[in-house]
């Protein structure tokens, strides 16, 4: 089927909040071939040599200095254009990023998800935006499962990264973007009515043709 261009959508929140879950969920919902999913965590930067000489416990990975918004910006102008992007790829435990190694399609639908992609301007790129806001105790809890499982961190570190930087930048860079929301959603209470509604309105606009982009107008 032809389309003009890919609906981009944009699911911001704290760490743990949900946002790799939803956007995954509607992925699954819909299908890989109709939604493609890019998260702002592939674009971290390398460490510089001179990071590399610091105790890892002292880098803040939770400013957002640490990420490429140049190259994220590009690859979602690349995408909406209906160009295919290699998009790269970090790894958490070497702390480097091996770029140009992920194909991304400009599906009908692309979701994009991460910390920081509310600020300005990235936030300008999306149709549509989402802030899912959560408790501050099931953020830890949402963050403390995934890293201890996906990355293999140390629980006791993973406190003590959340105490110093992570709710500080929460509180700082992410919770004032939710200003910049078209929606903000109670994802603490209310996630499996919010997370089945996108879904429905994402696989009615794939498969059925429903007029997804009439309703993000209204928003």
């Amino acid at each position: 089927m032809h389309f003009d261009s890919p609906v981009l959508l944009g699911i911001a929140g704290g760490s743990g909040s949900g946002k790799t879950y939803l956007a995954r969920r509607i992925q699954q919902a819909a299908g890989p071939e109709q939604v493609s999913v890019l998260s702002m965590d592939q674009y971290f930067c390398s460490l510089t040599d001179e990071e590399r000489r610091l105790d890892p416990r002292d880098i803040n990975f939770d400013h957002p200095s640490h990420i490429d918004f140049e190259l994220l910006a590009a690859h979602l102008q690349a995408l909406r254009a209906g160009q295919r992007i290699l998009a790269p790829s970090y790894d958490f435990r070497s702390q480097r990023q091996t770029p140009d190694c992920i194909p991304v399609e400009p599906a009908r639908v692309v979701v994009v998800e991460g910390l920081f992609i509310l600020s300005h301007p990235l936030v300008r790129l999306f149709d549509l935006t989402v802030f899912l806001e959560v408790d501050a105790d099931q953020r830890l809890i949402g963050r403390l499962l995934r890293d201890v499982d996906e990355r293999d961190a140390d629980i006791h570190w993973n406190i003590d990264r959340y105490q110093r930087f992570v709710r500080p930048g929460y509180d700082t860079f992410v919770k004032p973007t939710l200003l910049n929301a078209d929606v903000v959603v109670d994802f603490t209470y209310r996630r499996r009515l919010f997370q089945e509604l996108l879904v429905a309105a994402v696989r009615g606009y794939v498969i059925h043709g429903s007029d997804l982009r009439g309703l993000i107008n209204l928003v």
